[in-house]
């Protein structure tokens, strides 16, 4: 530990936040659009509806966060890259938990989304070409069963990690090792409303109205009524007296 004058500055044991950070590797990262969901309801919810793997350990932040924690790595899986979930007709995004995770900040303008490339030519179906398509969206995540062993081909989809404070593209160019070029459609499982005035997700807000002068009064037709000066009561005068005269 080392002190100075304005702060104290300390080295934690890396052997232990190593181990601290083994322990919550398989967690995600859970956030309801619109109101937050109590405790016990989203228990019930994630014990009824992620039924195939063992029961996770939930943990709720002030913060309006849910953190999921599961058994495994595969349960973990999953729950991840078989979405979109939904609670009550709301979207729960889930994001991975990793060691820099801060609670204190905004994580929701990365979200992973589930993203279609219909009628995909089968040249670019290869891991590293799925790569590089997906790399026009966001950060790809993940390709699903069907994708990575080309058991339906009329589509691809990935999960991407996607920054939606910019606009999602309907459309990527791509170029082949032959110079030729086509454009690639692009579907998204959902698309999640940003509101670039309060910067939160999940609607979005009216555009302030620009600062209006001050209402000017209509003339009035009436003459202005001119003030009455108060009454004062005149100020009696004394008589001379004579003198008397002996």
């Amino acid at each position: 530990m080392e002190e100075t004058d304005a702060q104290v500055n300390l080295w934690l044991d890396k052997l232990e936040v190593e181990k601290e950070n083994a322990e919550w590797r398989c967690a995600l990262i859970a956030y309801v659009i619109g109101e937050v969901p109590g405790y016990n309801y989203m228990c019930r919810f994630i014990n009824r509806t992620w039924e195939n793997i063992a029961e996770p350990d939930i943990y709720l932040h002030e913060d309006g966060l849910y953190v999921v924690r599961f058994q495994s790595l595969e349960d973990m899986q999953s729950v991840l890259y078989y979405g979109p979930h939904t609670i009550n007709n709301r979207p729960i995004i889930l994001k991975q938990w990793t060691a820099d995770f801060n609670f204190t900040l905004d994580f929701l303008t990365e979200i992973p989304l589930c993203v279609s490339f219909p009628k995909l030519p089968m040249s670019c179906w290869g891991g590293d070409s799925l790569s590089r398509v997906a790399s026009a969206i966001g950060k790809p995540i993940f390709a699903n069963e069907c994708t990575s062993k080309h058991s339906r081909i009329s589509f691809a989809s990935i999960l991407i990690e996607v920054n939606v404070t910019k606009g999602l593209p309907e459309v990527v160019k791509v170029m082949d090792p032959n110079g030729r070029q086509f454009l690639q459609e692009v579907e998204f499982d959902w698309k999640p409303e940003y509101c670039p005035y309060c910067m939160k997700v999940g609607h979005v807000c009216p555009p302030p109205k620009p600062n209006a002068p001050p209402p000017v009064p209509a003339p009035s037709d009436t003459p202005p009524v001119a003030k009455e000066k108060p009454f004062m009561q005149p100020k009696k005068r004394r008589r001379p007296q004579n003198p008397i005269q002996q």
